[in-house]
């Protein structure tokens, strides 16, 4: 379907809490396959108002059209066969006005994310963990403009779940490399500040610095050489905290 021009003038914000995705196991090869929850009852949105979810990844996107706020149509499965889906795929729902402003976006739910794939339910990680099909790369990390970075593990490799959930070898020479390319990323992008809808991720990442690694400093407001330091300050600490070489080296004993 071709989409139509909505203006978003005066739109209502939707929670969260009206809307799940939960993704659904495929073949390697296989498009991404999500099942979708909407709940809009007690928005008081008009029941001849339109439904549309858009899920999209950088510059590769998909609409689909659910039928209205009164009679809704949701597939079974949402099929993202035009998605690129190698990283942090996030989803849009909209409820656009059909009759008397049509095209006017009533009200929306930006940046929505599916369920945790690591059965953790709904806690919120500042370091998400997902498993893509990333072809020959064994692991990258994903960071989209105003929302947490990701690490993505291709899913090819037999057992990498598992074993990186088991072995302090495995997330010793993995996860400080992963957390030394977000801060990187973090000191280098000082102009990234709050979205609607929720705190930038720095500000989360530089929380989780001082609670958690005892690092007081902003680094954003250091030299570019006292930035490398930082850096190599708080992989320390994140070692040290969690203990890798004593328990890599309990490992190797074993």
């Amino acid at each position: 379907m071709t989409k139509q021009r909505i203006n978003s003038t005066g739109r209502k914000r939707i929670g969260r809490e009206c809307i799940e995705i939960n993704l659904v196991e495929h073949e390697i090869d296989e498009p991404m396959k999500v099942k979708i929850s909407i709940n809009l009852e007690s928005l008081g949105f008009p029941d001849d108002a339109v439904v549309i979810i858009e899920a999209y990844y950088r510059s590769s996107g998909m609409w689909f059209n659910c039928g209205t706020v009164g009679e809704p149509e949701i597939s079974d499965v949402f099929v993202l066969s035009e998605l690129d889906s190698t990283g942090s795929v996030l989803f849009r729902l909209k409820v656009v006005d059909s009759v008397v402003e049509p095209g006017k976006l009533l009200g929306s739910a930006e940046r929505l994310k599916l369920r945790s794939e690591d059965g953790r339910g709904e806690r919120r990680s500042i370091f998400p963990v997902i498993f893509r099909d990333l072809k020959d790369d064994v692991w990258k990390v994903d960071i989209q403009p105003g929302d947490c970075p990701v690490l993505i593990i291709n899913k090819r490799i037999p057992q990498f779940k598992r074993r990186l959930k088991e072995s302090w070898v495995m997330q010793g020479l993995l996860l400080p490399s992963a957390l030394r390319f977000v801060l990187k990323a973090l000191v280098n992008r000082a102009d990234v500040g709050e979205t609607d809808d929720e705190p930038s991720w720095i500000e989360e990442w530089l929380e989780y610095c001082r609670e958690e690694l005892g690092e007081e400093s902003d680094p954003r407001d250091l030299s570019d050489e006292s930035k490398e330091y930082w850096i190599d300050d708080i992989v320390t600490r994140f070692c040290k905290n969690q203990k890798f070489v004593e328990r890599i080296a309990e490992e190797f004993d074993v």
